[in-house]
């Protein structure tokens, strides 16, 4: 096996001297290449190994020159190290649940493993400085001198980082925000959702992390929030959120894009039962301009003194969530029993002490206006603080 071979090539031939189907692993357990997958049990297989890839936990110490684990779905595999004579850069992987290897097959994979290792080593190299660049070209695009975003705009689609199109749309995500929380799982986000539209389609989106934590993808097209929510939904990423912004027609336009997905990304971290995980900026409504305000460091007296008396009374969080609840409703009794699942003489009990303590009409539109911002600056508040 020549070293000058592609990997997929020096694969491919493995696969066809061996007569298995063969895939190769980073050191991560993220999928790098594989060989053909010709009957549909194979590709059976192959579905559920890009469905899962980078899910497993890699296999520790092997002590020999292979290593047998069950990597669910898939059942039963064997896994060779892979290593570019300096370091582990990876696994050659065959699944023996139910197709075992036939005789002298071992000695062939093996063999074949060490050409393996230092092809994936200059893929995985080949990779990395791909990133760099478009972290670069990403960072630049997105910046603050409009000659730098045109240039750098011309050159992520020149050199395919991303695809050329008539619309763009930028994402931003981020775990959770408070000093202290762990840290990296925005990286790990962007990369499955690198992953997952590079398994799905054809579209060049391009990614990367930024300075500050927070990551940020580049799609050439509107982005399916739901779609979003569920890759979001999958293994370690629970604590990540996800901002998407509004849709603009240049590439060197993006950075408004960003700017407003950044605000949308706040809004789903200050409400997140409200919002889900992923949260477009045309749907966060008052919450957006909520999001500007510097809560972290606001007071109950930063609230109007209708707010700052009805807080203070000491009223049970029942109380106050039905008040919200009747703001929410336009101030509709009959359909926030309903939405709460209430009799209508519990929702008015309720009312009344609200009255009681506030000595004023809630009929009134303007202070049902300043209630009703001020207890969602008061949630959003509390948000921060529990999540």
């Amino acid at each position: 096996m020549s070293a000058a071979a592609g990997l997929d090539d020096a694969l491919q031939d493995l696969s066809e001297a061996a007569g298995r189907r063969l895939a190769v692993l980073d050191w991560t357990m993220a999928v790098v290449g594989y060989s053909i997958h010709e009957v549909e049990e194979d590709r059976r297989r192959l579905s559920l190994l890009l469905a899962h890839s980078g899910g497993w936990e890699p296999p520790g110490p092997t002590g020999g020159p292979y290593v047998e684990m069950a990597l669910p779905p898939l059942g039963r595999c064997l896994l060779v190290p892979l290593t570019d004579h300096r370091r582990l850069v990876g696994f050659l992987l065959t699944v023996v649940d139910d197709t075992p290897l036939g005789e002298g097959v071992l000695p062939i994979l093996l063999q074949g493993s060490s050409g393996l290792g230092v092809l994936l080593s200059l893929r995985l190299l080949y990779e990395e400085h791909d990133r760099s660049r478009a972290r670069e070209l990403l960072i630049r695009a997105t910046g603050a001198d409009p000659v730098e975003r045109r240039a750098a705009a011309e050159v992520l689609v020149a050199e395919r980082h991303v695809g050329a199109a008539l619309q763009y749309t930028a994402v931003a995500m981020d775990g959770d925000p408070r000093p202290g929380r762990p840290s990296g799982r925005a990286a790990l986000a962007v990369q499955t959702t690198l992953d997952f539209v590079a398994r799905s389609s054809t579209a060049s989106v391009v990614g990367t992390t930024l300075d500050d934590g927070t990551g940020v993808l580049i799609f050439p097209r509107p982005v399916v929030k739901e779609r979003l929510a569920r890759i979001l939904a999958g293994p370690k990423l629970g604590q990540v959120r996800a901002g998407i912004g509004p849709v603009v027609g240049r590439l060197d336009e993006v950075h408004h894009s960003l700017a407003l997905a950044r605000r949308a990304l706040r809004v789903a971290w200050l409400a997140p039962g409200d919002h889900g995980p992923a949260l477009a900026w045309d749907d966060a409504g008052l919450d957006g301009l909520l999001a500007l305000l510097p809560l972290e460091r606001m007071t109950i007296d930063d609230l109007p003194r209708s707010a700052r008396t009805l807080l203070a009374a000491g009223l049970s969080s029942e109380t106050l969530a039905t008040l919200q609840a009747y703001l929410d409703c336009g101030g509709d009794a009959q359909r926030t029993a309903l939405t709460l699942s209430i009799h209508r003489s519990t929702l008015y009990y309720r009312l009344g002490r609200v009255r009681s303590v506030l000595g004023a009409d809630l009929g009134d539109g303007r202070l049902r206006a300043e209630l009703h911002m001020a207890l969602r600056v008061h949630q959003m508040q509390r948000a921060l603080q529990t999540q």
